[in-house]
């Protein structure tokens, strides 16, 4: 049986304009009702986050910064340190196409930005260096501590609440998501997801951009 439901945000709630599905919000809120909690794990920052646990309705713990950082009952916990990272994007900015993007001023502990595709194996191999890494939400970059990522917001979850995972359901969409799709959870995704989530999961919807959210949640009987 389902107990907790972690869910990306960009491109599996929303679409490609960062408009919110409001049918992912009718069956989250269904879900709840249900006794399930729901957890959000995004890229995006954690003003941003609160928003979206307080309106939509999530019961459980938020995660920004890729699973950097924590919101819950009111309570702000940080993993990370955003210190080498704002180092390595100050640098990096003036040997190629990185541009540091406006939620930066918000970020605790990664940094995010834009550049060129013919840019990526450059900064990645930079990164390395650094003993950093660079993911792709598919709408921004981020840098990051090597050991930062969904999978460690999803272990932490596991711990705290005593889960098992078979217990868990994680969604997501994209390769930033890759790291909790390679636990031993329940994975879904939607039409819209990358081949590599795509062949990474248990389940596929035939729906897309959030409308694929009371499909999945349907499948694994938590409606």
């Amino acid at each position: 049986m389902i107990k907790l439901v972690v869910l990306d945000v960009d491109g599996t709630l929303t679409d490609k304009n960062r408009l919110i599905s409001t049918n992912a919000i009718k069956y989250i809120r269904n879900g709840v009702k249900k006794n399930v909690m729901f957890s959000l794990i995004s890229g995006n920052v954690i003003p941003v986050m609160f928003a979206l646990q307080t309106f939509v309705g999530i019961n459980g713990p938020v995660f920004a910064e890729n699973g950097g950082i924590m919101l819950y009952k009111d309570q702000i916990k940080k993993f990370f340190d955003k210190t080498k990272a704002e180092e390595f994007l100050e640098y990096i900015s003036k040997k190629s196409s990185v541009k540091p993007v406006f939620t930066n001023v918000w970020r605790e502990t990664s940094a995010a930005f834009n550049m060129n595709d013919s840019d990526e194996h450059y900064v990645s191999n930079e990164a390395k260096k650094h003993d950093l890494y660079i993911v792709n939400s598919k709408f921004t970059w981020h840098v990051m501590d090597k050991n930062q990522n969904k999978a460690y917001a999803v272990n932490y979850m596991k711990e705290q609440f005593k889960l098992n995972y078979n217990e868990i359901l994680v969604v997501g969409d994209s390769d930033n998501d890759i790291t909790m799709f390679n636990l031993s959870v329940n994975k879904a995704c939607p039409a819209n997801a990358t081949d590599t989530i795509k062949n990474k999961s248990d389940y596929v919807s035939k729906h897309r951009y959030g409308n694929e959210i009371g499909d999945i949640l349907n499948y694994y009987k938590i409606l």
